[in-house]
């Protein structure tokens, strides 16, 4: 049974206010010429301006009550309708798919089976030496096996990311901006509506080697209670299009469900 749901008008229309001013203000950039960069291999799976060919991603979740959760994630990205032209930025939509097969246990019982898709696409308006901006949304598709599995509500999320790079892009910097509302599913599943802001710091220790700190900020607009995730990454590649990475995350603050979260991942960049 599908049920509508009433989304808060109000950060709605703050969310739909950051986006146009994002849009319009990049536009003014737009007249710029881009300067050449050489390629940096190391850390291009964290760029959020650059499509990697494949990863297959693998996360542990230690919750709160004796649960745990294990997600197996599927990723391509693919640069599309390269027919959007934009002097200013880049040609085309970076699109996204995330594939979970999940398996959780909350005592005394463990579900196996999909989990909820994620597709994904940004425009980028503006992208320089310094400097790049993504603008966009993300879908959340209720296609989870069992309730266990998924949140059962069809999702959107506006989402804006500023990256800047910095000392000849050895490092940059980048905050996604994401606010996630339902909009449609099963009429017993709760509706969804949080903010999440997540500041990330990446730095190059080579040309293989690279360390990411970041920290997630999350508030959930209906039980006005927030939590945070920080976690620290090392990366490396191992040929110049392969690579690995691994991270532990600590989820604190009042709103958090699990005590430490460890996930692992190899890529392939295009």
């Amino acid at each position: 049974m599908i049920a509508l749901e009433m989304v808060g008008l109000t950060s709605l229309r703050q969310l739909l206010a950051v986006l146009c001013l994002c849009v319009l203000t990049t536009a003014a950039w737009a007249q710029q010429p881009t300067p050449t960069v050489p390629p940096l291999v190391a850390a291009e799976e964290e760029d959020p301006t650059k499509p990697i060919f494949f990863s297959l991603r693998n996360e542990y979740r230690n919750l709160l009550a004796d649960s745990w959760a294990n997600t197996t994630i599927i990723r391509i990205d693919r640069l599309s309708f390269r027919g959007l032209k934009n002097e200013g930025g880049l040609g085309g939509l970076l699109l996204r798919l995330d594939v979970p097969i999940n398996a959780v246990h909350r005592d005394p019982v463990t579900k196996f089976g999909l989990g909820d898709i994620y597709g994904q696409a940004l425009y980028l308006p503006y992208a320089r030496r310094n400097l790049a901006l993504a603008v966009g949304a993300g879908i959340v598709l209720p296609t989870a096996t069992d309730d266990l599995l998924g949140q059962g509500k069809l999702i959107i999320a506006p989402t804006v990311i500023p990256v800047w790079y910095i000392e000849r892009r050895q490092r940059f910097a980048f905050v996604r901006i994401q606010n996630y509302f339902s909009v449609a599913g099963k009429s017993h599943r709760s509706a969804v509506n949080y903010f999440v802001a997540d500041p990330t710091l990446v730095h190059r220790l080579s040309r293989r080697w690279w360390v990411t700190l970041d920290n997630e900020f999350r508030w959930d607009w209906r039980t006005s209670r927030g939590s945070g995730i920080a976690g620290l990454q090392l990366g490396r590649m191992v040929q110049r299009k392969f690579g690995f990475w691994i991270k532990p995350e600590i989820p604190w603050g009042p709103g958090r469900t699990g005590d430490v979260n460890l996930k692992f991942t190899v890529f392939r960049i295009r």
